[in-house]
């Protein structure tokens, strides 16, 4: 990756100024004593509503409540989920949160808690963005980078999609409570980390792409870019030993997902953390991916979609000469042609309508197609040193997932090998954010990447 000189990398407290809804994040021993102060001084409110579930209650909640209790501060009543079935983050789970706020005397001046994990923030950022409320967030695991972010990932109507929402106003985080969570939470955490280095890299192809008439790329913002990409290898290295409990490890990883998070903020997307890696999790959270009932975690997902987008990197870029060329017998998909092998590879999905519409939006004419295939062509050399510098080596990246404990095989998620590689096809077709999938797609060379993918004898066993 990479080199850069740390002293000019921006700080946790730089990304907070960065950033333009979260006013305050606590990240010290003790910072469950200064909720209510921050509630104090943020908030118009004459009473809290806490929600958790029922191992966050344990962890944070309890101690949370005892603390309000202490300084005066009216509870006005709690939402608990159970443990078991794992929480997910559903659109149903928010119209619960919005009834029971709703059917509350007063409304309008109760500030929403959320005490937990990525799933309980995002369902009570959204309940409270459509209630036209600020929340505030105390999370108990370091194991996404959504406490900080603008908007949440929901499955609505089965397309799992970012719906637009504020962040908290203020955030307190026990360093204690983080480091005593799961061990597969911080793991999650370091997965979704490491993503990043995609997100970077599916950027530069935006990049290039959206000046020619691409509909669904963005040029890179320097400043979001800077506030993430510079320090991630940094963080990665500091972070690698948060599953098993090291304080300052946890912390470190914290603070890192707080900065991306806080850059989601500043661009209002979240364009600038999240690429194709995500795309292969989405479609895994649209099938319900599970072992023995239980839902693999949103990190652990894209640590394997991870690994997956780095292999076809690695595979597109392979040849220093130039890109992938198509068969000689490849003709572009009509988009009538295109919709139906989109229909037919979400049928029975919830997502169906959704996924094909998308996929029809960001369908290019051949004259757009024609500008970026040249483009990349005329420029391939500059735009593969641009990647390759960002991008972490397959057996790298490989090493130090292992030594942060997350999985490194699709059979770890229920999934055979060719059955996370095929993914790539589907996850093309989700989301109105161009990457590299989408590219190879439209230059007709996808097709060939998987054929190589599959047949290696390094991805993804």
């Amino acid at each position: 990756m990479d080199n850069y000189d740390k002293a000019s990398i921006p700080s946790l407290a730089d990304c907070l100024k960065a950033a333009d809804e979260t006013k305050e994040l606590l990240i010290n021993r003790g910072c469950y004593g200064e909720i209510p102060r921050l509630l104090k001084r943020f908030y118009q409110f004459d009473g809290v509503y806490l929600v958790a579930d029922e191992n966050t209650r344990e962890a944070a909640g309890k101690q949370v409540r005892e603390i309000l209790e202490g300084a005066g501060i009216p509870i006005r009543g709690e939402l608990c989920f159970p443990a078991r079935p794992r929480l997910h983050a559903e659109y149903f789970n928010i119209t619960a949160i919005k009834e029971q706020l709703s059917a509350l005397p007063n409304p309008a001046e109760t500030v929403p808690i959320a005490i937990g994990g990525g799933t309980v923030n995002d369902l009570v950022k959204r309940a409270a963005a459509e209630l036209k409320r600020s929340y505030l967030c105390i999370p108990t695991a370091s194991s996404v980078d959504g406490y900080t972010a603008y908007g949440a990932a929901i499955l609505y109507d089965g397309y799992k999609q970012t719906m637009p929402c504020p962040a908290p106003l203020a955030l307190a985080a026990e360093p204690e409570v983080l480091a005593k969570a799961p061990p597969y939470l911080s793991s999650s955490g370091f997965g979704d980390l490491a993503s990043k280095i995609i997100a970077g890299c599916d950027w530069i192809i935006s990049d290039l792409a959206g000046p020619l008439g691409a509909p669904v790329a963005e040029r890179i913002n320097t400043k979001v870019w800077n506030m993430t990409q510079p320090g991630l290898l940094d963080y990665l290295e500091r972070s690698i030993d948060a599953a098993r409990g090291d304080s300052d490890a946890v912390i470190a990883l914290f603070e890192a997902l707080a900065i991306t998070g806080f850059s989601m903020q500043a661009f209002k997307s979240s364009r600038p953390v999240s690429g194709s890696e995500h795309l292969f999790s989405h479609v895994w959270e649209m099938d319900d991916l599970s072992i023995d009932g239980v839902p693999i975690t949103h990190g652990h997902k894209v640590t394997i979609g991870t690994l997956a987008a780095t292999a076809y990197y690695e595979l597109f870029f392979a040849d220093p000469s130039g890109p992938p060329s198509p068969p000689r017998d490849y003709i572009r998909p009509s988009p009538s042609q295109r919709m139906l092998t989109v229909s037919s590879a979400f049928k029975g999905s919830r997502g169906h309508d959704l996924v094909v519409k998308t996929a029809l939006e960001k369908y290019m004419d051949e004259a757009a197609v024609k500008r970026i295939r040249e483009a990349v062509t005329d420029n391939y050399r500059e735009l593969r040193e641009r990647v390759l510098a960002r991008l972490l080596p397959y057996g790298k990246l490989k090493e130090m997932l292992g030594k942060a404990l997350c999985p490194l095989r699709p059979e770890t998620l229920g999934l055979s090998r060719q059955e996370a590689i095929a993914t790539a096809r589907r996850a093309q077709m989700m989301r109105n954010k161009y990457c590299l999938l989408d590219l190879s797609w439209d230059l007709g060379v996808m097709e060939g990447i998987l054929s190589r993918m599959e047949k290696s004898e390094e991805y993804l066993w």
